[in-house]
Protein backbone atom coordinates (compact mmCIF):
# COMPACT_ATOMS: atom_id res chain seq x y z
CA UNK A 1 0.00 0.00 0.00
CA UNK A 2 1.37 3.54 -0.91
CA UNK A 3 1.59 5.99 1.74
CA UNK A 4 -0.47 8.30 2.60
CA UNK A 5 -0.07 12.24 1.46
CA UNK A 6 2.31 14.07 3.83
CA UNK A 7 3.40 17.07 4.78
CA UNK A 8 6.54 18.42 3.07
CA UNK A 9 9.94 18.43 5.46
CA UNK A 10 10.03 22.16 5.02
CA UNK A 11 6.76 22.71 6.31
CA UNK A 12 8.76 21.83 9.97
CA UNK A 13 11.56 23.76 9.12
CA UNK A 14 9.21 26.95 9.81
CA UNK A 15 9.49 26.90 13.45
CA UNK A 16 11.83 24.96 16.12
CA UNK A 17 8.32 24.33 17.77
CA UNK A 18 7.40 22.61 14.48
CA UNK A 19 10.61 20.82 14.17
CA UNK A 20 10.37 18.96 17.84
CA UNK A 21 7.19 17.89 16.33
CA UNK A 22 9.02 15.93 13.31
CA UNK A 23 11.63 14.84 15.50
CA UNK A 24 8.95 13.74 18.47
CA UNK A 25 7.33 11.33 15.50
CA UNK A 26 11.07 10.43 14.00
CA UNK A 27 11.60 9.25 17.56
CA UNK A 28 8.61 7.23 18.31
CA UNK A 29 8.47 5.85 14.90
CA UNK A 30 5.35 7.50 14.03
CA UNK A 31 4.51 10.10 11.38
CA UNK A 32 5.53 13.60 12.24
CA UNK A 33 1.57 14.83 10.84
CA UNK A 34 -0.28 12.55 13.01
CA UNK A 35 1.60 14.07 16.46
CA UNK A 36 0.93 17.14 14.64
CA UNK A 37 -2.85 16.17 14.35
CA UNK A 38 -2.47 15.23 17.82
CA UNK A 39 -0.55 18.00 19.23
CA UNK A 40 -3.35 20.70 17.52
CA UNK A 41 -6.16 18.70 19.61
CA UNK A 42 -4.12 19.34 22.64
CA UNK A 43 -3.82 23.19 22.07
CA UNK A 44 -7.33 23.16 21.74
CA UNK A 45 -7.85 21.76 25.17
CA UNK A 46 -5.51 24.01 26.71
CA UNK A 47 -7.68 26.86 25.89
CA UNK A 48 -10.64 28.14 27.91
CA UNK A 49 -13.42 28.72 26.39
CA UNK A 50 -13.64 31.88 25.94
CA UNK A 51 -10.69 32.13 23.63
CA UNK A 52 -11.98 32.10 20.36
CA UNK A 53 -12.09 33.10 16.75
CA UNK A 54 -14.47 35.36 14.89
CA UNK A 55 -17.86 33.72 15.01
CA UNK A 56 -16.58 30.08 16.30
CA UNK A 57 -15.01 28.34 18.81
CA UNK A 58 -11.29 26.68 18.14
CA UNK A 59 -13.13 22.83 19.03
CA UNK A 60 -11.16 20.34 17.39
CA UNK A 61 -11.60 17.13 15.96
CA UNK A 62 -8.17 14.88 14.33
CA UNK A 63 -8.70 11.70 12.81
CA UNK A 64 -5.73 9.42 12.82
CA UNK A 65 -5.56 6.99 9.76
CA UNK A 66 -3.41 3.57 9.64
CA UNK A 67 -3.73 -0.27 10.05
CA UNK A 68 -3.90 -1.26 13.00
CA UNK A 69 -0.04 -1.43 15.04
CA UNK A 70 1.31 1.34 12.53
CA UNK A 71 1.17 3.92 15.37
CA UNK A 72 -2.11 5.85 16.11
CA UNK A 73 -1.86 5.17 19.56
CA UNK A 74 1.79 6.24 19.59
CA UNK A 75 1.34 9.31 18.23
CA UNK A 76 -1.26 10.50 20.72
CA UNK A 77 1.27 9.29 23.66
CA UNK A 78 4.10 11.33 21.57
CA UNK A 79 1.97 14.39 21.85
CA UNK A 80 0.92 14.12 25.46
CA UNK A 81 4.41 13.66 25.98
CA UNK A 82 5.26 16.90 23.90
CA UNK A 83 2.84 18.90 25.76
CA UNK A 84 2.38 17.28 28.86
CA UNK A 85 0.17 19.92 30.65
CA UNK A 86 -3.01 20.98 29.39
CA UNK A 87 -4.47 22.33 32.58
CA UNK A 88 -7.15 19.78 32.44
CA UNK A 89 -8.07 16.18 34.11
CA UNK A 90 -10.46 15.02 31.01
CA UNK A 91 -6.99 13.99 29.08
CA UNK A 92 -7.53 11.38 26.67
CA UNK A 93 -10.41 9.82 28.03
CA UNK A 94 -12.12 7.14 26.36
CA UNK A 95 -14.91 8.58 24.81
CA UNK A 96 -18.35 7.34 25.07
CA UNK A 97 -22.13 8.20 24.21
CA UNK A 98 -23.28 11.38 23.39
CA UNK A 99 -24.96 11.70 26.96
CA UNK A 100 -21.31 11.02 28.38
CA UNK A 101 -19.58 13.73 26.27
CA UNK A 102 -22.24 16.27 27.89
CA UNK A 103 -22.07 14.63 31.08
CA UNK A 104 -18.50 14.67 31.54
CA UNK A 105 -18.52 18.70 31.07
CA UNK A 106 -21.50 18.97 33.31
CA UNK A 107 -23.02 17.66 36.94
CA UNK A 108 -26.85 17.22 37.45
CA UNK A 109 -29.15 19.61 37.03
CA UNK A 110 -30.00 21.31 40.40
CA UNK A 111 -33.68 22.16 41.90
CA UNK A 112 -33.67 24.91 39.64
CA UNK A 113 -32.91 22.94 36.71
CA UNK A 114 -29.27 24.51 36.69
CA UNK A 115 -26.17 22.59 34.84
CA UNK A 116 -22.75 23.63 36.74
CA UNK A 117 -19.73 23.08 34.41
CA UNK A 118 -17.29 21.06 36.19
CA UNK A 119 -14.93 20.16 33.11
CA UNK A 120 -15.17 23.37 30.76
CA UNK A 121 -11.93 21.67 28.87
CA UNK A 122 -11.94 18.00 27.95
CA UNK A 123 -9.88 16.30 25.43
CA UNK A 124 -11.35 12.81 24.75
CA UNK A 125 -10.14 10.09 22.36
CA UNK A 126 -11.15 7.15 20.48
CA UNK A 127 -8.00 5.12 20.18
CA UNK A 128 -10.15 2.51 18.19
CA UNK A 129 -12.73 4.57 16.08
CA UNK A 130 -14.62 1.45 15.57
CA UNK A 131 -16.47 1.71 18.54
CA UNK A 132 -17.34 5.44 18.20
CA UNK A 133 -18.99 4.54 14.33
CA UNK A 134 -20.83 1.57 16.52
CA UNK A 135 -22.45 3.74 18.88
CA UNK A 136 -23.44 6.17 16.44
CA UNK A 137 -25.28 3.47 14.47
CA UNK A 138 -27.09 2.56 17.39
CA UNK A 139 -30.88 3.52 17.30
CA UNK A 140 -31.53 6.66 19.24
CA UNK A 141 -27.56 7.05 19.56
CA UNK A 142 -26.94 11.06 19.84
CA UNK A 143 -22.76 10.42 19.73
CA UNK A 144 -22.01 11.86 16.51
CA UNK A 145 -25.05 14.76 16.37
CA UNK A 146 -23.14 15.57 19.67
CA UNK A 147 -19.33 15.54 17.87
CA UNK A 148 -21.15 17.57 15.41
CA UNK A 149 -22.35 20.28 17.81
CA UNK A 150 -19.49 19.73 20.17
CA UNK A 151 -17.14 21.22 17.13
CA UNK A 152 -18.94 24.05 16.46
CA UNK A 153 -19.17 24.87 20.46
CA UNK A 154 -23.15 25.24 20.87
CA UNK A 155 -25.08 24.21 23.13
CA UNK A 156 -25.49 20.86 23.96
CA UNK A 157 -27.34 18.40 26.44
CA UNK A 158 -30.70 17.59 26.78
CA UNK A 159 -33.75 18.18 29.43
CA UNK A 160 -35.78 15.51 30.99
CA UNK A 161 -38.67 15.38 33.64
CA UNK A 162 -36.20 13.85 35.59
CA UNK A 163 -33.92 16.29 36.55
CA UNK A 164 -31.13 13.41 37.77
CA UNK A 165 -30.87 13.26 33.92
CA UNK A 166 -30.92 16.44 32.84
CA UNK A 167 -27.56 17.62 31.15
CA UNK A 168 -27.04 21.02 29.58
CA UNK A 169 -24.35 23.08 28.45
CA UNK A 170 -24.93 26.27 26.89
CA UNK A 171 -23.07 27.57 23.86
CA UNK A 172 -19.58 29.29 23.87
CA UNK A 173 -19.30 27.14 27.74
CA UNK A 174 -17.08 24.23 27.33
CA UNK A 175 -13.71 23.47 25.27
CA UNK A 176 -14.06 20.05 23.51
CA UNK A 177 -11.37 18.36 21.15
CA UNK A 178 -11.39 14.83 20.33
CA UNK A 179 -8.54 12.54 18.42
CA UNK A 180 -9.58 9.22 16.54
CA UNK A 181 -8.12 6.50 15.77
CA UNK A 182 -9.13 4.62 12.53
CA UNK A 183 -8.43 2.08 10.22
CA UNK A 184 -8.68 2.43 6.72
CA UNK A 185 -11.53 0.38 6.15
CA UNK A 186 -14.01 2.41 9.07
CA UNK A 187 -12.67 5.89 7.78
CA UNK A 188 -13.92 5.09 4.81
CA UNK A 189 -17.19 4.45 6.94
CA UNK A 190 -16.65 8.08 8.36
CA UNK A 191 -17.13 9.29 4.93
CA UNK A 192 -20.40 8.06 4.25
CA UNK A 193 -21.67 10.09 6.74
CA UNK A 194 -20.86 13.18 4.44
CA UNK A 195 -24.47 14.39 4.40
CA UNK A 196 -24.52 14.14 8.55
CA UNK A 197 -21.33 16.45 8.13
CA UNK A 198 -19.20 14.26 10.12
CA UNK A 199 -15.89 13.99 7.88
CA UNK A 200 -16.19 18.11 7.12
CA UNK A 201 -15.21 18.58 10.52
CA UNK A 202 -12.13 16.30 10.73
CA UNK A 203 -8.50 16.86 10.41
CA UNK A 204 -7.15 13.34 9.11
CA UNK A 205 -3.49 12.58 9.06
CA UNK A 206 -2.05 9.05 8.09
CA UNK A 207 0.29 7.51 10.31
CA UNK A 208 3.07 6.24 8.23
CA UNK A 209 6.16 8.29 6.85
CA UNK A 210 8.45 6.96 3.95
CA UNK A 211 11.46 9.47 5.71
CA UNK A 212 11.67 7.29 9.05
CA UNK A 213 14.72 7.14 9.54
CA UNK A 214 16.98 4.29 10.46
CA UNK A 215 18.74 6.00 13.04
CA UNK A 216 16.33 7.17 16.02
CA UNK A 217 16.80 10.54 17.52
CA UNK A 218 16.23 11.20 20.95
CA UNK A 219 12.97 12.99 21.79
CA UNK A 220 12.93 16.39 21.80
CA UNK A 221 12.48 18.33 25.24
CA UNK A 222 8.72 18.95 26.02
CA UNK A 223 7.23 22.41 24.39
CA UNK A 224 5.57 25.09 27.35
CA UNK A 225 2.18 24.77 28.66
CA UNK A 226 0.10 26.80 26.77
CA UNK A 227 -3.04 27.21 28.72
CA UNK A 228 -3.55 30.84 30.33
CA UNK A 229 -5.36 31.28 33.86
CA UNK A 230 -9.19 30.30 34.18
CA UNK A 231 -12.17 32.79 32.69
CA UNK A 232 -9.50 34.43 30.47
CA UNK A 233 -11.48 35.59 27.33
CA UNK A 234 -10.45 37.25 24.27
CA UNK A 235 -11.03 36.72 20.28
CA UNK A 236 -7.78 36.29 18.10
CA UNK A 237 -6.60 38.76 16.01
CA UNK A 238 -7.16 37.91 12.40
CA UNK A 239 -5.07 39.66 10.16
CA UNK A 240 -7.16 41.47 7.36
CA UNK A 241 -5.80 39.40 4.25
CA UNK A 242 -6.84 36.48 6.04
CA UNK A 243 -10.85 38.32 6.55
CA UNK A 244 -10.31 39.18 2.75
CA UNK A 245 -10.10 35.48 1.53
CA UNK A 246 -12.44 33.75 3.82
CA UNK A 247 -15.07 36.87 2.51
CA UNK A 248 -14.40 36.73 -0.77
CA UNK A 249 -14.88 32.51 -0.49
CA UNK A 250 -18.19 33.36 1.36
CA UNK A 251 -18.84 35.95 -1.17
CA UNK A 252 -18.63 33.66 -4.43
CA UNK A 253 -20.53 30.37 -2.63
CA UNK A 254 -23.68 32.52 -1.77
CA UNK A 255 -23.61 33.63 -5.85
CA UNK A 256 -23.02 29.65 -6.50
CA UNK A 257 -19.75 30.82 -8.33
CA UNK A 258 -18.33 28.46 -6.10
CA UNK A 259 -19.59 25.13 -5.59
CA UNK A 260 -17.69 23.26 -2.67
CA UNK A 261 -17.30 19.25 -2.89
CA UNK A 262 -19.78 18.64 0.13
CA UNK A 263 -16.62 16.65 1.96
CA UNK A 264 -15.04 20.50 2.08
CA UNK A 265 -17.96 22.01 3.07
CA UNK A 266 -16.53 23.33 6.60
CA UNK A 267 -13.03 23.84 4.94
CA UNK A 268 -12.57 27.54 5.38
CA UNK A 269 -13.78 27.27 9.24
CA UNK A 270 -11.47 24.13 9.59
CA UNK A 271 -8.51 25.92 7.90
CA UNK A 272 -9.35 28.86 10.43
CA UNK A 273 -9.11 26.84 13.92
CA UNK A 274 -6.39 25.51 12.11
CA UNK A 275 -4.39 28.39 11.23
CA UNK A 276 -5.58 29.59 14.96
CA UNK A 277 -4.30 26.88 17.28
CA UNK A 278 -0.66 26.80 15.26
CA UNK A 279 -0.56 30.94 15.91
CA UNK A 280 -1.43 30.25 19.30
CA UNK A 281 1.15 27.72 20.01
CA UNK A 282 3.69 30.14 18.60
CA UNK A 283 2.24 32.69 21.16
CA UNK A 284 0.48 34.87 17.46
CA UNK A 285 -2.16 36.66 16.76
CA UNK A 286 -3.25 34.83 13.17
CA UNK A 287 -1.19 36.33 10.18
CA UNK A 288 -1.13 35.62 6.51
CA UNK A 289 1.79 32.90 7.60
CA UNK A 290 0.03 30.68 9.72
CA UNK A 291 -3.05 31.06 7.53
CA UNK A 292 -0.62 29.56 4.49
CA UNK A 293 0.67 27.15 6.83
CA UNK A 294 -2.95 25.86 8.21
CA UNK A 295 -3.87 25.90 4.42
CA UNK A 296 -0.90 23.46 4.15
CA UNK A 297 -2.09 20.92 6.77
CA UNK A 298 -5.69 21.14 5.42
CA UNK A 299 -4.66 20.60 1.80
CA UNK A 300 -2.98 17.19 3.00
CA UNK A 301 -5.71 15.65 5.80
CA UNK A 302 -8.02 16.56 1.94
CA UNK A 303 -5.74 14.33 0.08
CA UNK A 304 -5.23 11.44 3.16
CA UNK A 305 -9.61 11.32 3.09
CA UNK A 306 -9.29 11.00 -0.67
CA UNK A 307 -6.65 8.62 -0.75
CA UNK A 308 -9.26 6.47 1.96
CA UNK A 309 -11.89 7.54 -0.29
CA UNK A 310 -10.22 6.26 -3.61
CA UNK A 311 -9.17 2.59 -1.36
CA UNK A 312 -12.73 2.53 -0.21
CA UNK A 313 -14.35 2.71 -3.75
CA UNK A 314 -11.18 -0.03 -5.03
CA UNK A 315 -12.17 -2.40 -1.99
CA UNK A 316 -16.08 -2.49 -2.87
CA UNK A 317 -14.93 -2.84 -6.66
CA UNK A 318 -12.97 -5.65 -5.96
CA UNK A 319 -15.71 -7.08 -3.38
CA UNK A 320 -18.66 -6.62 -6.02
CA UNK A 321 -16.49 -8.56 -8.24
CA UNK A 322 -16.34 -11.14 -6.14
CA UNK A 323 -19.87 -11.45 -5.38
CA UNK A 324 -20.73 -11.20 -9.11
CA UNK A 325 -18.01 -13.90 -9.77
CA UNK A 326 -19.53 -16.00 -6.65
CA UNK A 327 -23.38 -15.64 -8.10
CA UNK A 328 -21.69 -16.61 -11.62
CA UNK A 329 -19.97 -19.69 -10.29
CA UNK A 330 -23.24 -20.13 -8.48
CA UNK A 331 -25.53 -20.09 -11.05
CA UNK A 332 -23.21 -22.58 -13.06
CA UNK A 333 -23.68 -24.76 -10.69
CA UNK A 334 -27.38 -25.09 -10.58
CA UNK A 335 -26.86 -25.09 -14.65
CA UNK A 336 -24.84 -27.91 -14.52
CA UNK A 337 -27.36 -29.80 -11.46
CA UNK A 338 -30.03 -29.10 -13.65
CA UNK A 339 -28.63 -30.15 -17.33
CA UNK A 340 -27.84 -33.64 -14.96
CA UNK A 341 -31.53 -33.89 -14.08
CA UNK A 342 -32.77 -33.21 -17.45
CA UNK A 343 -30.28 -35.51 -18.90
CA UNK A 344 -31.34 -38.72 -16.66
CA UNK A 345 -35.43 -37.56 -17.70
CA UNK A 346 -34.84 -37.50 -21.48
CA UNK A 347 -33.04 -41.12 -20.44
CA UNK A 348 -35.91 -42.46 -18.18
CA UNK A 349 -38.49 -41.22 -20.52
CA UNK A 350 -36.82 -43.42 -23.66
CA UNK A 351 -36.04 -46.18 -21.71
CA UNK A 352 -39.65 -46.58 -20.58
CA UNK A 353 -41.33 -45.76 -24.08
CA UNK A 354 -39.07 -48.47 -25.03
CA UNK A 355 -40.17 -50.91 -22.83
CA UNK A 356 -43.79 -50.37 -23.31
CA UNK A 357 -43.91 -50.23 -26.81
CA UNK A 358 -41.77 -53.34 -26.85
CA UNK A 359 -41.48 -53.28 -30.84
CA UNK A 360 -38.30 -51.41 -32.44
CA UNK A 361 -38.76 -47.64 -32.54
CA UNK A 362 -37.46 -44.72 -34.32
CA UNK A 363 -35.69 -41.90 -33.97
CA UNK A 364 -38.18 -39.80 -34.05
CA UNK A 365 -40.08 -41.97 -32.12
CA UNK A 366 -37.61 -41.66 -29.13
CA UNK A 367 -37.35 -37.85 -29.95
CA UNK A 368 -41.40 -37.15 -29.86
CA UNK A 369 -41.17 -38.97 -26.67
CA UNK A 370 -39.19 -36.73 -24.51
CA UNK A 371 -39.95 -32.95 -23.73
CA UNK A 372 -39.35 -30.65 -26.18
CA UNK A 373 -38.59 -27.56 -23.35
CA UNK A 374 -36.41 -29.80 -21.71
CA UNK A 375 -34.55 -30.44 -25.39
CA UNK A 376 -33.31 -27.03 -25.85
CA UNK A 377 -31.60 -27.39 -22.51
CA UNK A 378 -29.87 -30.73 -23.20
CA UNK A 379 -30.30 -31.98 -26.99
CA UNK A 380 -32.17 -35.17 -27.61
CA UNK A 381 -28.68 -36.44 -29.75
CA UNK A 382 -26.91 -35.84 -26.26
CA UNK A 383 -29.34 -37.73 -24.15
CA UNK A 384 -29.68 -40.62 -26.54
CA UNK A 385 -25.83 -41.39 -26.62
CA UNK A 386 -25.50 -41.55 -23.63
CA UNK A 387 -28.00 -44.00 -23.25
CA UNK A 388 -26.84 -45.90 -25.37
CA UNK A 389 -23.95 -46.22 -23.97
CA UNK A 390 -25.27 -47.14 -20.90
CA UNK A 391 -27.40 -50.14 -22.07
CA UNK A 392 -30.56 -48.60 -21.44
CA UNK A 393 -31.49 -48.72 -25.06
CA UNK A 394 -29.86 -51.06 -27.81
CA UNK A 395 -29.86 -49.76 -31.93
CA UNK A 396 -30.00 -51.82 -34.62
CA UNK A 397 -29.37 -50.11 -37.87
CA UNK A 398 -32.19 -47.16 -37.33
CA UNK A 399 -34.37 -48.89 -34.85
CA UNK A 400 -34.31 -49.02 -31.15
CA UNK A 401 -35.23 -51.07 -28.74
CA UNK A 402 -35.07 -52.50 -25.10
CA UNK A 403 -31.85 -54.40 -24.56
CA UNK A 404 -32.54 -58.14 -24.23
Amino acid sequence: MNHYPRLPGSFYDESDILRKVQQAGFARITSPDAVLACLLCRVSASLDPGITIPNSSLNYISALVGESGTGKSVAFRASQDLLPDIGTRVDGWVLGSGQGITATIVGKADDDGVCTVVNPRVLFLADEGEQMLKLGKNEGSITMSTIRTAWSGLALGQTNADKDRSRNVGSGQYRFALTIGLQPHFASELLTGVHAGDPQRFLFAGVTHPEQPDIIPPFPTPLDSVYLPEGTSTVLKVDPEVRRIIQEHRVKKQRREVIDDPLDSHRMLLTLKTAGLLAFLHGDDIAIHWWNMAVQVVEVSRNVRNHVRDLALVERQSVIGEKANTEVQFRTQVDEVQKTQIMESHIKTMSNFVKNKNRPVSHSDLQQCTSSKYRQVVPFDDALSEALRRGVIIQNGTSFNRPN
